[in-house]
C-alpha cells in the first residue's frame, strides 16, 4: 500500500489559481491578453451572490450548458437575451484578474460579444475548452463565404 502523506499548506499556497488567456482582438487590432480566473459557481449559487434572476442560466453554466444562450442568439428571447447579458456581466467581473473588469470599463472600453463568450467558456471549460473553442473561430474566420456575404 501507498505511503501517503498530507499535502502541507505551503504547497497548497504555491497552486496556481489563475491562467492567462488571450480574450482576442478589439476592432483596432489591438489583443487582450488577461488574468483569468475560474469562479466557483456552485459557491456563489449558495452564498446568493448570483441574483435569483439568473440562478437558471448560472445552473446551466455550472451544468456545462448553453441553453440560455442558444435560446437568446438563436430565437432573439428578449428577456433571454436580458439575462444572457446579465450573467455574461457577472461572470467579466468575476473571472478577469488582470486587468480587472472595473478597470477596463473606467477607461471606457465595452467588451465586445467574442471576448464574454471566451471568458464564457472558459468557465465552462477552462483552458483546455479554449483550445477547441479557437480552432471554432479560427475556422469560421478563414471561411471565404462569410467575407462575401
Amino acid at each position: 500500500m501507498e505511503n501517503l502523506q498530507v499535502t502541507s499548506l505551503e504547497k497548497l499556497k504555491r497552486v496556481k489559481q489563475t491562467q492567462i488567456v488571450s480574450l482576442g482582438k478589439f476592432e483596432d487590432g489591438t489583443e487582450l491578453i488577461a488574468e483569468l480566473k475560474r469562479p466557483d459557481m456552485l459557491a456563489f449559487i449558495t452564498e446568493g451572490k448570483i441574483p435569483n434572476t439568473l440562478l437558471q442560466e448560472a445552473a446551466e453554466v455550472f451544468n456545462g450548458k448553453t441553453e440560455t444562450v442558444n435560446k437568446a442568439t438563436i430565437d432573439g428571447d428578449v428577456t433571454a437575451l436580458k439575462q444572457l447579458g446579465e450573467l455574461l456581466e457577472f461572470l467579466c467581473e468575476e473571472t478577469l484578474v488582470n486587468p480587472k473588469y472595473e478597470e477596463i470599463k473606467e477607461i471606457g472600453l465595452t467588451l465586445p460579444l467574442e471576448m464574454k463568450t471566451t471568458i464564457l467558456t472558459y468557465v465552462q471549460a477552462g483552458i483546455d475548452g479554449l483550445k477547441s473553442f479557437r480552432k471554432e473561430q479560427e475556422r469560421i474566420e478563414d471561411n471565404q463565404s462569410v467575407g462575401e456575404i
